[in-house]
């Protein structure tokens, strides 16, 4: 006789899981302690709800203009996205605090700076009094950044500066020594600020070099001054500490203290300061960082990012780089870091960072990741529309709760932000789905699901569930859909299935925003007489 049990089956919120066999699919400690599972496809969907404060799954938030316009008034790529916090500037801002701060926001787009603040409805071009029209590169992605509450520029070609008291750009010329070129006339592509200092890197004709301002004084680049001091402007080619041994393609400013330089297949550490008793030390040479800003923070102080050999790595403070990405890595292993603009970005909100792998050609189908800290889970992020693929993405951090949000700059010109109460992708349906499974006797027992019932948050959109069955995990995954139905908000009435299988899965998908509290079954085993086919030896 079937022996029959009732089981609920909880989302699978221990994510993407595709490194395993197919019948083997694992569980991981969840945030709690308990064990929840993972699964083998899960697109557009996330194990925690933060809109709501709930730890139970569903489809992803979907994507909301910034500003109903694009930068430049057509399409064209958004190039750069900076958060800038000032308590002066030209552009009005209306949003004040006790402390006067304002977060503005900059954006590049053909070229062109645009600023705004978070009560702007449209962007305010700054004014180029540079010389060069448009005053940046007109295509290709550029870097760039705040020191002294001036926004600094390097696209590889020229170098410019932001000044919000004037909202004008002017160009970035050294009044001491001169900004790195290399023989080529080329310019630096990389850019960050590291113990007051604008630090300077990515020349393609020096790439092993680095380049350092005066402390505090990002206009002195003066590598031999008539006096000496422990502040001076300093560089790879002229300090004992000497070149970085490898193609520099990163720089992440991790403390005061620590700057790590990503190599195309090391990753090197500079400690302290290199004019005053710095060192200059190997971390590793087991993998180097994809090209530009292919890292992230956490709050806790671990970098976050993606290799030259594809997969995610965590760098914690001090230590050596650790692989997290092994559920996951026959989804990278195809990535081409030479053709991806790759980005990464820590949202605190839902506690975990966002991967965009964005072809850099033309606007083309893309798959990104999140990464949930708490359950240690992958997802996968699919934009219908090719546009809304992000070519730079930040962490927006306004004074407001509604203006702490991710921003993407996207191919067409627009800028998005993920919007917690947004059902759809800037009007695109969001098609969600994610399989729940496989039910597995322990003996390889043929399993007969008899009923199903789901209940899902009062305000879910309405979920199409399938049930997959087949000799063996693979099978099932590969099959069409044994029963079909459908599941509302709330408590659904119980629906009688009669479905056997050796592996059965529970697929549930959708284009509503959804999500998903517990689907109740009742699974018996069919006894030992159906382990094997009629026929076959013992």
């Amino acid at each position: 006789m079937p022996r029959d049990k009732q089981l609920d089956l909880h989302f699978p919120k221990a994510g993407l899981h595709t490194a395993e066999a197919y019948g083997r699919q694992p569980t991981r400690q969840g945030r709690r302690g308990e064990y929840v599972r993972t699964t083998a496809s899960g697109i557009n969907v996330l194990g925690y709800d933060p809109a709501a404060g709930r730890d139970r799954g569903g489809s992803r938030f979907g994507l909301t203009k910034l500003f109903a316009t694009q930068l430049t008034g057509r399409t064209f790529v958004v190039q750069e996205l900076a958060a800038f916090a000032s308590k002066i500037g030209a552009v009005p801002a209306v949003q004040q605090s006790q402390s006067g701060r304002v977060v503005y926001l900059i954006a590049v787009s053909e070229g062109r700076v645009f600023v705004s603040t978070p009560d702007d409805t449209s962007p305010t071009e700054a004014t180029n009094s540079t010389g060069e029209t448009p005053a940046l590169n007109f295509s290709g992605v550029l870097q760039s950044t705040s020191v002294n509450q001036k926004q600094y520029f390097a696209d590889g070609t020229n170098y410019v500066v932001y000044s919000p008291i004037a909202n004008e750009l002017t160009l970035w010329a050294a009044t001491s020594g001169s900004l790195p070129r290399d023989d080529e006339d080329n310019a630096a592509r990389l850019v960050t600020t590291w113990r007051g200092r604008v630090v300077l890197s990515g020349l393609l004709r020096d790439p092993q070099n680095w380049f350092m301002s005066a402390v505090g004084d990002p206009l002195d680049f003066e590598y031999q001054p008539a006096t000496v001091t422990k502040t001076d402007a300093v560089s790879g080619n002229n300090s004992p500490l000497g070149l970085i041994g490898d193609v520099v393609t990163a720089l992440i400013p991790a403390t005061d203290d620590v700057l790590y330089f990503g190599g195309d297949h090391t990753i090197y550490v500079m400690k302290g300061d290199p004019a005053d008793g710095g060192q200059l030390d190997l971390v590793s040479d087991l993998t180097g960082i994809a090209f530009g800003r292919a890292w992230c923070k956490d709050p806790y102080g671990n970098i976050f990012f993606f290799g030259t050999r594809p997969g995610v790595w965590r760098l914690p403070l001090g230590g050596q780089p650790e692989r997290i990405s092994q559920a996951i890595e026959p989804l990278l292993a195809d990535i081409d870091t030479g053709r991806t603009i790759v980005s990464m970005v820590w949202n605190d909100r839902q506690q975990g960072f966002h991967l965009y792998l964005t072809p850099d050609d033309a606007p083309a189908a893309a798959t990104h990741y999140f990464w949930e800290a708490r359950t240690n889970a992958w997802f996968q992020v699919v934009h219908a529309d090719n546009n809304h693929n992000p070519l730079c993405a930040i962490a927006y951090d306004g004074n407001d709760p509604d203006d702490r949000v991710i921003l993407t700059g996207c191919w067409d010109g627009y800028i998005r932000y993920i919007d917690h109460t947004a059902t759809t992708d800037d009007a695109t349906p969001i098609a969600s789905s994610v399989l729940i499974g496989p039910l597995l006797s322990p003996v390889l027992d043929e399993m007969l699901l008899t009923e199903l019932q789901g209940v899902l948050g009062d305000t879910s959109g309405d979920v199409t569930y399938e049930i997959l069955a087949g000799d063996t995990a693979e099978t099932a995954i590969a099959s069409a859909a044994a029963v079909t139905g459908t599941l509302a908000a709330g408590r659904n009435a119980t629906q009688p299935i009669r479905v056997a299988g050796h592996a059965i899965y529970v697929r549930l998908s959708s284009t509503n925003r959804w999500a998903m509290e517990t689907i109740r079954i009742v699974l018996g085993d069919r006894g030992t007489v159906r382990r094997r086919r009629p026929g076959t030896p013992i």
